[in-house]
């Protein structure tokens, strides 16, 4: 009889957990490990993309010196850049044409001489000298002196 009370006991208790319950903390379960996957795809979206506009960056600049470098590769294959080189570099000439080497001479400097002052005759002079010279400019008799 007590076994049969204490099966009655069991089977009557409430369960602790029900199936609806279990079904909720299932869902709720997938929708955080969805939700922490999709954020996690995210960051690393993020990532490349940044990584993206950098490599489009250096990839431009590349292009553009590829441009460079193509047009570097006309000039030096062409006749002018041949001719260029021979004349400036290789030392060759056209027929007819003579080579011309400035000579760089290098000498000092001398500072130019100072002219010694000149004497102004009127400074020591007599006030009618001055006069006669100013009024009449020309030589002062030899008479009066």
């Amino acid at each position: 009889m007590y076994k049969q009370s204490m099966r009655r006991s069991l089977f009557s208790q409430k369960p602790l957990v029900t199936i609806p319950q279990i079904v909720i903390f299932l869902v709720i379960s997938v929708s955080l490990i969805i939700a922490i996957d999709i954020n996690r795809r995210n960051r690393m979206g993020q990532v490349m993309g940044g990584g993206e506009i950098a490599l489009e960056a250096q990839v431009e600049a590349e292009q553009t010196r590829q441009v460079e470098l193509q047009a570097t590769l006309a000039f030096v294959q062409s006749d002018d850049y041949v001719a260029q080189y021979a004349r400036s570099e290789a030392g060759f000439l056209l027929p007819g044409e003579r080579r011309v080497v400035p000579l760089i001479i290098e000498t000092s400097v001398e500072p130019t001489p100072v002219p010694a002052p000149t004497i102004d005759p009127l400074q020591d002079a007599q006030p009618w000298q001055a006069w006669w010279q100013l009024m009449l400019d020309a030589e002062q008799p030899s008479s009066y002196e």
